[in-house]
């Protein structure tokens, strides 16, 4: 039987609510990338200690009928390890990058921005102020999509709304062209609006470049097996210990939740800062220079 203590844990999934679990209706992201961390977590905890339990049973029959190989065992044990070593290792780099790649691409964005915006004060009336109320509109719905709850949501109506305003705000670059196609001022807005453009379609790739899920489903399975023969060896040696077999389920599921919470942007304990963003919004609706 699985110890009650797993069993507990277990339990606790159920019980679990986060912001994602309020996210009914995810677009474009994969299986893990929908699901909480917490209950990921919670469940690989448990079939991680699960493993071991089983593996240190059968390990405990295996050293009554006398057919252990214990040193062929423990290389095996090793080499699993190892692997297991280098996989979390290699997943929680990729993790970082991405995550550090998306917080640059916020900066970015709100550089590019900002920079279209001081621009459109280049245009002549009316589309300047129309460009500046565009913009203002703008930020908002860009802030708007980086909360959990829209961004994952196909009804939200975020999207749409802010291909309109890309769109207006590129149309009164077209139109002030149109009147006077040697004007320079209006080709350096329209070169920032394409920039604001560009800026928001790399920071939504970034949003959808996660860790490959082969590579944790790879981790998933590579830790069962570990847990499992650490569990058999210590069963064929007769000893083993409860709190060292928690620790280690402990550690692997600490770095498990880390690599899924770094692959989620805009929810769960590590996010990406959306102050350039912020400050940016407050300095058009003030109406202060921009940083």
């Amino acid at each position: 039987m699985i110890p009650r203590v797993v069993r507990r844990v277990v339990e606790t999934a159920a019980r679990i609510v986060t912001t994602e679990s309020r996210c009914p209706d995810v677009v474009g992201v994969v299986f893990l990338f929908g699901v909480s961390a917490w209950i990921i977590a919670v469940v690989v905890f448990a079939v991680c200690f699960t493993a071991a339990e089983v593996g240190y049973r059968l390990g405990r029959r295996g050293a009554k009928s006398g057919i252990a190989k214990k040193e062929h065992l423990g290389a095996v044990q090793a080499a699993a390890a190892a692997l297991l070593g280098l996989l979390l290792a290699f997943s929680v780099s990729m993790a970082v990058t991405r995550f550090e790649a998306r917080k640059a691409a916020v900066v970015d964005e709100a550089n590019a921005i900002g920079t279209a915006y001081l621009r459109a004060s280049l245009l002549p009336e009316p589309q300047r102020t129309q460009a500046e109320e565009a913009f203002e509109k703008y930020v908002d719905v860009r802030l708007e999509l980086a909360r959990p709850d829209w961004y994952l949501s196909s009804s939200s109506g975020l999207r749409e709304e802010e291909q309109v305003l890309q769109r207006e705000l590129w149309s009164l670059g077209v139109a002030v062209a149109e009147q006077d196609q040697r004007a320079v001022t209006t080709g350096l807005y329209i070169q920032a609006v394409n920039e604001t453009i560009d800026s928001a379609a790399r920071r939504d790739a970034g949003l959808r470049n996660h860790v490959p899920e082969s590579t944790m489903y790879m981790i998933f399975a590579v830790a069962v097996l570990t847990l499992g023969l650490t569990g058999y060896t210590s069963g064929l040696t007769g000893g083993r210990s409860l709190v060292a077999t928690l620790i280690l389920s402990l550690i692997i599921t600490a770095v498990v939740f880390v690599i899924l919470d770094f692959d989620r942007p805009y929810r769960g304990i590590i996010t990406v800062n959306q102050q350039s963003m912020v400050e940016l919004r407050d300095a058009i609706r003030l109406g202060l220079p921009l940083p």
